[in-house]
């Protein structure tokens, strides 16, 4: 298949006239961005079933086109500049310097000199021995002087690499391929007005001093200039010729006119070869460059993987967040409130300053808030999304049934369609809930039907659906992971797993009082938050995406998790009555110690949640470490966090 696009056209102050005798663009065009997928400035198909679609669509959501090539943006920005006045004096870092201060890689590019080119010469370096020098002639204002200047010619070859000061020069036309990368430093713009932002500091730590090779190719002679990023070459087309498909390949007409497979093409006009068609019949008098990208080399992906958590101040966030930090991740958590930055599962990032707003980040947002979860994901551009938040309360759903549909079902929806629309290659883990079913059948599996009984299970159904739905219909990698009870030191007062193990403390200390509980015949599971977030980040790192039940498969009731903690301090319970009636007495002294609350029996609770986790384990090999003993240990410890 062949795409031809559209450019995405930039109008620049410095502009010259060269691309209004190609493109029907606007006056002052300075810039057309003949294949891009960058975000709002990405190439539009102008062919074909996918017609009116960007290329950066079409790189997010039918990776097949390219060979199901790994990176996760678009890796390459070709475009052409034509320039009336000499552009700001730039240097681009290398990786590991972008790696540390943006978690980016740095950048390459190079420029092919185009025919119409009057200027003569380029700048390629700064005459310095190192950066106190460079900083000393800056402070001078006599930078111009050291500044190094090139000679170039049509059909040179301009290599920019890494660390090299560069600037195009008045009366310049050149085809510039250079690799995805927003990191650009600039050095100096000749005092010019309006005054724009120079990053001195950065440029000065990047600059490759004393760099004397030979940076400019005469590409006549040249057969093909390879290079770490991608391979460039001259094509001429001189009657028919069928022309093999390398995969995934790039073209730009520089002159002539003629037509590939039987399409008529002429000097402007951008293309790609997709991975789907082996060869192609050219025909006419052409000569076209020819882009071929190269994956990331292994030793360049030091890029820390960037993760979002919605719900990053509870138990479930703060272990995933701990988890991913190891895995050196860069984390970002959306908070409600700077408020929020003093609860303890949250603080412990925010106070290590070895990693707050270095790897470890908080954004201020509401999953109500369509615009500002749009923003937040376009900003952080996150591989991985973990969609944690919720109103988690079944009994406070029955009071708020429209504010938990509202975070719950509608949040989901939300969180979803802008992964959809921002375009970026994004994988979601949606955490889901046993609370689905009713209990009546157990063990509950993948397959076993839904049956929600709360308005709490019921948000949770719709959102469980929309994301198996997003799945399907937009081709999201996209992750339900239906996660049984779980908890840990760090679980919320709120929660009976904490209700009980804060009274046993407690009860320890000597304080005398009752516990009122409800249903004591509820039978759960009662896994540890920290064997989860290992399920979670597990369930995203698969090759495929699918819904998953992720449990320890072990249940016990409400009485049975209540007599092994009171047994964790030596009290020995045993349990007389029953229904509202049943109380827990203390063996050794008769005392009463639990009793039945009526108001807080819910209605239609469910009656037996315990997963079979078979699926699961089998496709990730995940064993949960901790069993309801050592769940007990833990939040009988004083310290959560």
């Amino acid at each position: 298949m062949i795409l031809f696009f559209e450019p995405y056209f930039e109008v620049k102050p410095w502009a010259g006239d060269e691309l209004n005798k190609i493109y029907d663009c606007p006056l002052n065009t300075g810039e057309a961005w003949i294949v891009s997928g960058y975000n709002k400035k990405s190439s539009i198909v102008k062919n074909g079933k996918y017609k009116g679609q960007t290329l950066r669509h079409l790189w997010s959501k039918h990776p097949e086109l390219f060979g199901d090539y790994p990176d996760k943006e678009f890796p390459l920005l070709i475009k052409l500049i034509s320039s009336k006045d000499n552009l700001s004096i730039q240097v681009h870092p290398n990786d590991d310097y972008a790696i540390q201060k943006h978690n980016s890689l740095g950048k390459f590019e190079c420029w092919y000199i185009l025919p119409e080119t009057k200027a003569k010469e380029v700048t390629l370096g700064v005459n310095v021995k190192n950066a106190a020098e460079l900083k000393d002639i800056i402070q001078k204002g006599i930078i111009e002087q050291f500044l190094i200047k090139k000679e170039i010619k049509s059909d040179d070859l301009v290599e920019i690499m890494p660390g090299r000061c560069h600037a195009i020069h008045g009366e310049t036309f050149l085809l510039e391929i250079q690799e995805a990368s927003n990191i650009t430093y600039r050095l100096y713009d000749f005092d010019r007005e309006p005054k724009r932002e120079l990053h001195i500091e950065d440029s000065l730590n990047v600059i490759d001093y004393n760099n004397s090779k030979n940076f400019i190719h005469n590409f006549k002679e040249e057969d093909t200039f390879k290079n770490n990023h991608f391979n460039l070459y001259k094509l001429i087309v001189q009657g028919e010729i069928k022309y093999e498909n390398k995969g995934f390949e790039i073209f730009y007409v520089v002159a002539g006119e003629g037509s590939i497979d039987g399409q008529y093409i002429k000097k402007g006009d951008a293309f790609l070869f997709t991975n789907t068609q082996d060869s192609f019949t050219m025909d006419g008098d052409l000569e076209i460059i020819a882009v071929i990208p190269k994956p990331k080399d292994k030793g360049r992906l030091k890029m820390r993987k960037v993760a979002f958590i919605t719900g990053i101040v509870g138990q479930d966030g703060s272990y995933l967040a701990e988890l991913l930090l190891s895995k050196d991740y860069e984390v970002h958590g959306l908070i409600q409130s700077k408020m929020q930055m003093s609860n303890p599962t949250v603080s412990q990032f925010v106070n290590n300053h070895e990693i707050f707003n270095k790897s470890f980040y908080l954004h201020i947002g509401d999953l109500t808030d369509s615009s500002n979860i749009n923003r937040l994901l376009e900003s952080i551009k996150p591989d991985e999304v973990y969609h944690l938040a919720s109103q988690s309360h079944v009994d406070i759903s029955f009071d708020m049934p429209e504010y938990t549909t509202q975070v719950n079902s509608v949040g989901t929806l939300r969180l979803l369609d802008a992964i959809k629309s921002s375009e970026i290659r994004t994988k979601i883990f949606n955490l889901s809930t046993p609370y689905l079913f009713s209990g009546d059948i157990y063990p509950q599996k993948e397959n076993t039907v839904f049956d929600p009984k709360s308005p709490y299970a019921i948000s949770k159904q719709f959102s469980h659906q929309m994301v198996k739905s997003y799945r399907e219909n937009f081709n999201i990698f996209a992750v339900n992971g239906i996660c049984y009870n779980h908890d840990s030191p760090r679980r919320a007062d709120s929660f009976v797993s904490k209700k009980i193990t804060n009274f046993v403390k407690q009860l320890k200390q000597g304080k005398n009082e009752v516990l009122k509980l409800g249903n004591l015949n509820s039978k759960r599971e009662w896994g540890h938050a920290q064997d989860y977030a290992e399920a979670m980040w597990l369930a995203l790192n698969q090759e495929t995406s699918d819904d998953y039940i992720i449990s320890t498969g072990q249940a016990y009731t409400i009485r049975e998790f209540v007599t092994k903690a009171f047994a964790k301090i030596g009290i020995p319970l045993e349990w007389k009555g029953s229904g509202l009636n049943e109380q827990g007495i203390d063996a050794r002294t008769k005392d009463v110690l639990v009793e039945v609350d009526p108001k807080l029996i819910r209605p239609n609770d469910a009656k037996v949640l315990v997963g079979d986790s078979a699926k699961f384990r089998k496709r990730t090999g995940w064993t949960p470490k901790y069993d309801l003993d050592s769940l007990l240990d833990s939040m009988l410890e004083d310290e959560a966090c």
